[in-house]
């Protein structure tokens, strides 16, 4: 009786063990897994930054070469949604950042990035097109 307890002991404490072990390799993920979104919002960062750069000089270009209104009330637009993308990048690092995010929101969250990046080039694509258009 003395070896079967002492036998289950053993078990449960080899049990515990590799749960400890399981959960340190779950946590060492999510750990990386927040680097690399990080890691990933820093770029989305720096790329949004070069984008409101270029919108801000072609904006400038328009005013000084006084182009039709309404290409640059276009361009003015396009500075309040890089604006408002910063925002949306701003607000998504705070969630990262938050130790109470789960695996599952920071999952979704790379969704939302990929998403986001798409925006961001897509305005950096449409940027180009006006700058073509308004100023020749």
């Amino acid at each position: 009786m003395r070896m079967i307890l002492l036998a289950a002991a053993a078990l449960t404490i080899g049990f515990q063990a590799d749960l400890t072990a399981q959960s340190a390799q779950q946590q060492q993920r999510m750990q990386q897994a927040r680097m690399q979104q990080m890691q990933r919002l820093q770029n989305m960062n720096q790329h949004m930054d070069r984008v409101m750069t270029q919108v801000q000089q072609m904006n400038q270009q328009m005013t000084q070469q006084r182009v039709r209104q309404e290409f640059r009330q276009m361009g003015q637009q396009m500075e309040q949604t890089c604006t408002q993308l910063r925002q949306m990048l701003q607000q998504m690092e705070k969630v990262q950042n938050d130790p109470q995010s789960s695996g599952n929101q920071l999952r979704q969250m790379e969704r939302v990035q990929e998403r986001v990046q798409n925006m961001i080039r897509e305005m950096e694509q449409a940027q180009q097109a006006l700058a073509e258009i308004a100023l020749p």
